[in-house]
């Protein structure tokens, strides 16, 4: 991708532009919440509002991935627990080659904020770039559940001394 289809592609995402040319549950899910709502581009210092506004999203997502069948209740008991951070808990997934993270959203305003987070992140940064699975509730609370291809900071390491990514050392 150019640096020009690059900032394109990020200038839509912010904007809220519907996302055209994908066709994967992580475009569909903004795409979703952005015919009803607008991405908001400024430092919001009104959390109240946000958070009703988060509330709201996640009413419709809930809708959402009802109708599209997205919904992932129970992980698997073959996944290995890892560790939890701020807003995920992560888990090996059963393949070993990918972890599996259950992420709140509790870093973003909103749930449309988090999921353009990610779509960003993987424009940015291929070689980890997430899948959206699916969703599930935990104890009330709406998770989004991530797949992320896992590797070692060694082979990391390897790899940006050589100049290459980590895609092109598998």
């Amino acid at each position: 991708m150019t640096s020009n289809e690059l900032q394109k592609n990020i200038k839509h995402i912010i904007q809220g532009s519907i996302i055209n040319g994908q066709n994967n549950y992580l475009t569909s899910a903004p795409n979703f919440l952005s015919s009803s709502f607008k991405t908001n581009t400024t430092i919001t210092k009104n959390f109240q509002e946000q958070s009703s506004i988060k509330k709201e999203q996640a009413q419709q997502l809930i809708e959402f991935i009802t109708t599209t069948k997205k919904w992932l209740h129970e992980l698997s008991n073959t996944l290995q627990y890892l560790t939890q951070g701020g807003e995920a808990k992560i888990y090996f997934a059963e393949d070993a080659q990918h972890v599996i993270k259950l992420n709140d959203a509790v870093y973003y305003n909103t749930w449309l904020d988090f999921l353009n987070s990610v779509l960003i992140h993987n424009l940015l940064f291929e070689d980890t770039a997430y899948q959206l699975l699916g969703f599930t509730i935990v104890d009330n609370e709406l998770l989004a559940i991530l797949k992320q291809p896992s590797f070692s900071a060694e082979s990391l390491c390897m790899a940006l001394k050589r100049g290459r990514t980590l895609r092109q050392v598998d």
